[in-house]
């Protein structure tokens, strides 16, 4: 009864241990940018979103957590997620943005339009990849693992 009841022990642990293994995706702030260029310069990848937004959250919980891509990101990148409605003042590049009201209860944030807005369009979720003071790419729609990875490799890795 004893070796039965350890045997389900062992077995519960095998099929609980996956679902703790999953990589932890490093988020940095983006007033915390400048202070890490310092130090270790790398590419930046800004993922904006609203809280709103479902194909956001969907981005970001699958896409953005998957195992792959929070590798690749972890090992070569800065990844700011920046909520374009957050009305936290960040200071980035020597520059303030801010939070501007556009209603009750509404409004943006100046550096999440800038980086998002794509032919004098925003939409989210917005991908925007940073090298230096270079936006080298920038997507306005929901973007599949495969295609993050591809992009994400292009840069870490050029051919």
């Amino acid at each position: 009864m004893i070796k039965a009841m350890k045997t389900k022990i062992y077995l519960f642990l095998i099929f609980l241990i996956p679902l703790f293994s999953q990589a932890q995706l490093n988020v940095y702030s983006a007033n915390e940018l400048d202070s890490l260029q310092y130090f270790e310069e790398r590419p930046v990848l800004f993922f904006i979103k609203t809280d709103w937004c479902s194909i956001c959250l969907g981005m970001e919980n699958k896409v953005l957590q998957s195992d792959s891509v929070s590798e690749i990101l972890n090992k070569d990148y800065y990844l700011v997620i920046l909520n374009a409605e957050s009305k936290e003042d960040v200071v980035y590049k020597g520059k303030r943005f801010v939070y501007e009201p556009t209603g009750l209860n509404e409004g943006k944030h100046q550096l999440a339009m800038q980086l998002a807005r794509k032919n004098g369009e925003v939409s989210f979720p917005s991908t925007v990849l940073m090298i230096g003071n270079d936006v080298v790419y920038k997507n306005n729609s929901f973007m599949n693992q495969e295609d993050l990875l591809e992009v994400l490799k292009l840069v870490s890795h050029p051919r």
